[in-house]
């Protein structure tokens, strides 16, 4: 695809109709199939860290990747809006992105980004942005004289890594049968050669312990060291598998979707079987080759029907119903010990007296490592009408309804026996641990066109929202404002729009060994924005644009560390999420686009200046001020194409000084990396690709999740070093 036909390509994402890419009242990126293909991606996630906006913190845990959108750090990725198709992917529960390698590939036609708040038609979630997968039609993989298409693709590489990603398309005249699916396993790489999961705790000698412990006890300090060893090497849990680190993956994904006519029929099932990566320290939490991993299953029915009046009148009905849960396969192996303070001194010895001595050896808590299934369960019908009318050729008009009706879980069920649905209790949840809520929403956006090169844009939504009887946020209005000058060759864009966002049910309820304690009593927050951008096409082969954007974020909810007193009167040391005050954010992000012949370039800039304002101006931690993606792809003799793309992020302030007040860091320092993809096209419809990543071997890291801590949560992640895929592309 040409710059000029990528530049006029039209999208549906912003405001759920055909629009021209550059007219569009949003700011927007637009990512092909051809640009993922010659990129060398193997996966959705990968093509995050080439566009401007995005401060990505990959931890291969709970979460792949949190993927922090214009400069706010989020807890689970759960404030930008993922879709498929116009689906909503995000977790009923969390309202996390399980965004991972099980997404394929081969059926995607292209990745719409749509930056800023998108409330005025997509409701409360889509508060920093919206991502939508556009899959591929029948047409573009069935080829003009067949009836059926293939296109897929396999890999292997470093670490174990293999996947295979597989479209199958059939068409008649009226009707069409497209099915998806992707499987993808790996052993990720080794990190046990870092101190923080090489499973080592001779370190912790006898005098951590009396300091841990507050005593000058030897006795004391040297038998909660000996319990601590003996059960952290050889518990009854382990299963005669000594503690070391492991995390592998094992994803998949099936999506299929028919077509008759006017009618869509589509589905989608994943199963996301991942370890816990670099989340948390080896002080804590074991892996997959001792059961441990985290197991997000979720499934999707829609309905899409069509229907036109005239030229001027479009019916259109989205109706979808989902399950999202967690089964009862994802486990977690916590120790719990003295020497990461589980245990206090009050647990091994008599406090009473000013003289501490030792428990009775029956009354002594024992370390031991904690097995534990988990398990969540959500389902939702969701139903949306919408009516499209053109009244004169000036004035278009985008309206509808919406309808949700859900039933959510509050807190986790988890138990330390297998099946936690069938086995496991809840305490202290009135009227039990489902929430059944309704949501309604009315929307309209409004496009008034002055002339062909002015476009008056004006919208609002009023969303209504109810929990059980008397829950709910009640009534909320958003409302958007956007201009869209384009005389010659510019384009200048004004956009005002703010945006509601309820907290989820894991962050009012959800609770762990990490986190302790619940916060059913979270205030929703609320985002107002405002941006201007320019664009300029100079010609055929070269375009640039540049947009600047002020957010200010009320009630933003983060995750801090808090103490709390239990019912022995110990004092706990644990995390809960809380409001942690308003926000400003403003930020610039620019593009500039080259294309002659066989050769094509990009480069884009981020700059991000986030703060907490409240009584004081507080940096928001974990976000780099400074981002630099530089690509240059060349093709040759019709058969070799070679792609380099580099990542530059700029030091990642943290620790004391910012909102991640807990890490014991300061910054994570800056890094450039270089990736390289080189394809041959071996025969008419197949090629390879020789991946290479991270070329020059480099060793970096990203924030760490959370709290980061440095004790519960690691304080910094490590990347992949060097690593290689080879990978063959067939399309028949």
């Amino acid at each position: 695809m040409s710059l000029e036909e990528l530049l006029e390509l039209k999208i549906s994402s912003v405001s759920k109709k055909p629009e021209e890419l550059l007219k569009t009242p949003q700011t927007v990126i637009v990512i092909t199939s051809e640009q993922i293909k010659r990129r060398g991606y193997t996966d959705l996630e990968q093509l995050f860290h080439d566009l401007p906006g995005f401060d990505i913190s990959r931890g291969n845990g709970t979460q792949y990747s949190q993927i922090y959108q214009r400069g706010y750090r989020t807890k689970n990725t759960e404030k930008t809006v993922l879709m498929i198709d116009g689906v909503e992917e995000n977790d009923l529960w969390s309202n996390s992105v399980w965004l991972s390698r099980q997404y394929p590939l081969s059926n995607i036609e292209r990745v719409e980004i749509i930056y800023g708040p998108a409330a005025t038609m997509y409701g409360a979630n889509a508060f920093l942005g919206v991502i939508n997968i556009v899959t591929k039609t029948a047409d573009q993989i069935v080829k003009q004289g067949n009836k059926i298409g293939i296109s897929a693709q396999v890999g292997y590489g470093s670490w174990n890594t293999k996947f295979t990603d597989i479209t199958v398309a059939t068409k008649s005249k009226n009707c069409s049968i497209i099915l998806t699916g992707r499987f993808f396993n790996s052993d990720e790489q080794d990190l046990s050669n870092y101190p923080d999961w090489d499973y080592n705790i001779d370190d912790y000698d006898l005098n951590y312990y009396k300091e841990i412990l507050g005593t000058d006890n030897d006795i004391i300090a040297q038998t909660a060291l000996d319990m601590d060893r003996n059960a952290y090497l050889n518990s009854d849990e382990l299963n005669g598998i000594k503690p070391e680190y492991s995390n592998d993956t094992k994803d998949y994904l099936i999506y299929g979707k028919l077509q008759i006519g006017n009618f869509t029929l589509g589905f989608e099932t994943f199963k996301r079987d991942e370890g816990y990566g670099a989340w948390y320290r080896d002080d804590f939490e074991l892996g997959p080759e001792h059961g441990a991993s985290w197991v997000p299953e979720n499934s999707f029915f829609y309905t899409k029907f069509e229907k036109k009046f005239s030229d001027k009148l479009l019916l259109t009905n989205f109706t979808n119903f989902k399950v999202h849960q967690l089964n009862g396969n994802c486990e977690e192996l916590y120790f719990k010990g003295y020497f990461n303070d589980t245990y206090q001194i009050s647990d091994i010895a008599d406090t009473t007296s000013n003289t501490y001595n030792l428990l009775q050896q029956d009354s002594i808590s024992q370390p031991y490592w904690e097995h534990t299934w988990w398990q969540t369960y959500s389902q939702q019908l969701r139903s949306e009408f919408r009516l499209e009318a053109n009244p004169t050729d000036k004035i278009n008009i985008s309206t509808g309804i919406e309808f949700r009706l859900s039933l959510i879980q509050g807190t986790y069920l988890y138990g330390e026996t297998e099946n936690p649905a069938e086995t496991a209790y809840i305490d202290n949840s009135k009227g039990g641990n489902h929430f059944f809520s309704k949501d309604f929403g009315f929307f309209i956006q409004t496009n008034y066109s002055f002339n062909k090169n002015l476009n008056f844009v004006l919208g609002g939504r009023v969303d209504y929202n109810k929990i059980r009887t008397t829950g709910g946020y009640g009534t909320v209005f958003n409302p958007k404002l956007a201009i869209v000058y384009s005389p010659s060759n510019f384009i200048i864009k004004g956009i005002y729009s703010e945006a509601f966002m309820d907290a989820g049910y894991w962050t009012k309820y959800g609770t762990t060994p990490g986190r302790l304690l619940d916060n059913p009593n979270l205030e929703p927050e609320k985002v107002k924005n405002a941006e201007l951008s320019f664009s300029w096409k100079a010609n055929d082969y070269f375009f640039a644009d540049i947009v600047a954007y002020h957010s200010f974020y009320e009630d933003a909810i983060g995750t801090v560390d808090v103490s709390f007193v239990d019912e022995l009167g110990d004092t706990i040391q644990t995390t809960q999420h809380q409001a942690i005050g308003n926000l400003e954010i403003q930020g610039i992000q620019s593009n500039i686009y080259f294309n002659y012949l066989n050769y094509s370039a990009y480069i884009n800039y981020t700059f991000t200046n986030p703060y907490k304002t409240d009584d004081e101006r507080i940096r928001i931690g974990d976000i780099a001020s400074h981002h630099i993606n530089f690509g240059i792809n060349a093709s040759f003799f019709n058969k070799l194409n070679i792609n380099l793309r580099t990542n530059f992020s700029g030091e990642k302030l943290t620790g004391e000084e910012t909102t991640v007040s807990s890490n014991p860091l300061d910054k994570i320092d800056s890094y450039f990396i270089l990736n390289s993809a080189i394809s041959y096209q071996i025969f008419k419809n197949i090629s390879a690709q020789l991946i290479v990543n991270n070329v020059f071997d480099k060793e970096y890291f990203d924030p760490g999740v959370r709290s980061a801590n440095g004790i519960y949560y690691a304080s910094k992640l490590p990347q992949n070093r060097r690593n290689f895929m080879l990978k063959l592309n067939f399309d028949f």
